[in-house]
């Protein structure tokens, strides 16, 4: 496929279609690098791991705080009081 690169705003774009995206396992909202690689544009998935937390992060900066009197509305679906 050969396309053309094209001004959008003060940058320069291109359209990628999707059954290229498709092709390379990209979907809408991935996070992606962008890199120059021999004069080449690579653009690549961003795999970022999972942060795992313990007991302590997640519950860091908690007071314990609680407020049994908040009013959370009405009961609404199926909902018991």
């Amino acid at each position: 496929m050969i396309t053309r690169f094209q001004k959008w705003g003060n940058s320069q774009g291109i359209r990628i279609p999707k059954h290229i995206l498709n092709q390379a396992s990209f979907s809408e909202e991935d996070e992606v690098e962008i890199v120059v690689e021999d004069k080449s544009i690579v653009i690549r998935h961003v795999i970022s791991p999972l942060k795992k937390y313990d007991l302590k992060e997640l519950f860091d900066g908690y007071n314990g705080d609680y407020r049994p009197g908040e009013d959370w509305g009405s009961p609404q679906g199926r909902e018991e009081l």
